[in-house]
């Protein structure tokens, strides 16, 4: 393995010459070696788990591109020289993130409100709201409504009565639009 130093015909180059010499920039030197071959240890698991990550996200990326509704959200989405294309496979890789539940005017009665703030690359599709008694009954189960005026902000409305409030579990899950699930858990004190 070499170093370039100041030589203004292979500086900053990087690919093959050859089938022999393989050029490389890292840190802002490029670095000369032989071409390495094939690899001969197998995969492990993360390899594996990884390279299909990154094949499913492809797929879904290639498909949402083709909807012109996504693909105008994506385009929104992406950042700099990003394409709808980028912001779509970054979507696929990355789950959603709730950033906060607010059980503050759930005070057990029907009719309370939980908010949710949620993100991701473009708004998610979903926030299901499950509320667990302290026994680990589920009370209920339903589909919060995202706020108009606040793309991130997800308003569930409570339905059913709960007497016994403290202990009570509330279970968010926000699925995003390729389907990533993120779950987050709050008990009432």
């Amino acid at each position: 393995m070499a170093y370039v130093k100041n030589n203004i015909f292979v500086s900053g180059v990087s690919g093959t010459i050859g089938k022999k010499m393989n050029f490389r920039v890292t840190k802002r030197k490029t670095i000369v070696g032989i071409k390495r071959g094939p690899s001969t240890t197998p995969p492990t698991a993360a390899q594996l788990e990884a390279r299909e990550n990154f094949f499913t996200a492809t797929l879904y990326a290639q498909g949402a591109i083709k909807d012109p509704v996504i693909k105008a959200q994506y385009q929104k989405a992406a950042k700099g020289a990003q394409t709808a294309y980028n912001a779509a496979f970054r979507d696929a890789t990355s789950p959603p993130v709730i950033d906060d539940v607010n059980i503050g005017d759930y005070k057990g009665a029907a009719g309370d409100l939980i908010t949710i703030r949620a993100r991701d690359v473009i708004t998610p599709k979903s926030a299901i709201v499950t509320i667990f008694s302290q026994a680990g009954v589920e009370l209920e189960q339903g589909a919060a409504v995202l706020k108009e005026t606040d793309r991130r902000t997800w308003i569930y409305t409570v339905t059913a009565p709960n007497a016994a409030l403290t202990g009570t579990r509330v279970v968010v899950t926000v699925t995003d639009v390729p389907g990533n699930k993120t779950e987050k858990d709050v008990i009432v004190s």
